[in-house]
């Protein structure tokens, strides 16, 4: 006799096989980014089985045409036959209509907090177009595609902060008053261009910032035959009606 060993074993289990239909010719290239998105593509699968109650797979789409809806009515139409008291599990025959739209949008909303959670931060593209396969208990599968778009990137907010010694950095322009007198009115009755009226300047002459008094200045000549008028001292004090 021969030393031929015979090994019984059960029949392989039955393959699974998705029915999955590639996107058209048509539709535009994708953008090429190689972010793995698996992490999110299974969690989607997760939370749209929970919602149909059926085996979900979701697969990288090849991309939409110009126009197509986020949410293909074909899903959103099976939302609305659960939610209205239908059987998900049958081919929709109808996947137009407002209430269709609306529910579309609807699965658009539960998918979203998984969307924040899990999109990639190094992510390039706006958007993440997937092929969704709903299996039914006919055998006759839904397909649809959807468009994720990406999460806006937040804005830090930024504390604020004082100026401190930097706003003494900041540009302003200041009046300052050279000279002051208390005349008569009759004095000013013969005025007339050309007239030269005399005047004493002021030694200390104050610096003001609208209807603030804010330091007092004196004057210095400059090389150029102009005058420079330079802090001496600080006098903050109201100058006109407003405190």
């Amino acid at each position: 006799m021969s030393n031929l060993l015979v090994r019984t074993e059960g029949p392989p289990p039955q393959d699974f096989v998705d029915d999955w239909r590639p996107r058209s010719a048509k539709a535009l290239p994708d953008d090429g980014d190689d972010t793995p998105f698996m992490p999110l593509m299974l969690a989607l699968e997760n939370v749209l089985g929970e919602l149909f109650g059926m085996v979900v797979a979701v697969h990288p789409g090849r991309g939409l045409l110009p126009g197509a809806p986020d949410i293909a009515p074909e899903i959103g139409a099976m939302l609305a036959s659960m939610r209205l008291g239908g059987d998900a599990a049958r081919p929709v025959p109808h996947v137009s209509g407002l209430t269709t739209a609306r529910h579309a949008g609807l699965i658009a909303q539960i998918l979203q907090p998984t969307v924040l959670q899990l999109w990639p931060p190094e992510a390039r593209r706006p958007a993440l177009i997937v092929d969704v396969v709903v299996t039914t208990g006919t055998g006759d599968p839904v397909v649809g595609s959807m468009r994720l778009p990406a999460p806006a990137a937040p804005v830090p907010l930024v504390p604020p902060q004082p100026l401190g010694a930097a706003g003494l950095q900041l540009p302003m322009r200041l009046a300052v008053r050279l000279a002051e007198a208390d005349v008569p009115l009759a004095r000013l009755l013969p005025l007339r261009p050309g007239l030269v009226i005399s005047f004493d300047i002021c030694a200390e002459m104050p610096v003001l910032l609208g209807d603030h008094r804010l330091a007092l200045a004196t004057l210095m000549p400059l090389a150029d035959g102009r005058q420079q008028a330079s802090i001496v001292a600080l006098d903050l004090k109201p100058q006109g009606e407003r405190i």
